[in-house]
């Protein structure tokens, strides 16, 4: 597959991974602005955390799909160059390869040619520090659902 990646269209990738970063940013940081104000009190500390943890995992997957749909563009709209490898590109391909380089998986069966390549190392250095984010996030929400069970615990001792 011989494309043109010349500096307009390394240009035009670059522009695409900033859309993106600032993209999935923006969705990430509304989804924990969205579950830190979530905290039904009938529910107990672990089973908060359980919900947070699989809200988080469904939001990183949302977060790799953009970055799908980046690619795809990048495929079938802008000329920057796509994806190759074994089999049919499908769109759960892309999916598939978003996801495993958000997490920093890749294994290499999938990859990108093109200036779309430029995408492919931008978008595990935004997974990497959105999923420390999400770690941070869920280690202050465990300190307070903890904190909080055990008070209710000491007032449930003591009677009131």
């Amino acid at each position: 597959m011989q494309m043109e990646t010349s500096a307009e269209h390394y240009s035009l990738a670059l522009l695409v991974a900033a859309v993106l970063t600032v993209s999935v940013v923006a969705i990430h940081y509304e989804a924990l602005r969205v579950f830190s104000g979530l905290h039904p009190r009938r529910w107990s500390g672990r089973v908060n955390i359980g919900f947070l943890i699989v809200c988080i995992i469904l939001v990183h997957c949302l977060e790799a799909m953009v970055f799908a749909l980046g690619f795809w563009l990048c495929d079938h709209g802008l000329g920057l160059g796509g994806l190759t490898g074994k089999g049919e590109l499908s769109p759960f391909v892309y999916i598939y390869f978003a996801l495993e380089t958000f997490t920093t998986q890749s294994l290499g069966d999938i990859y990108p040619v093109g200036a779309s390549r430029l995408i492919a190392s931008i978008e595990p250095l935004v997974g990497l520090i959105l999923i420390g984010w999400s770690t941070s996030f869920t280690f202050v929400m465990m300190r307070r659902d903890w904190h909080m069970d055990q008070e209710e615990e000491a007032e449930r001792r003591a009677g009131l």
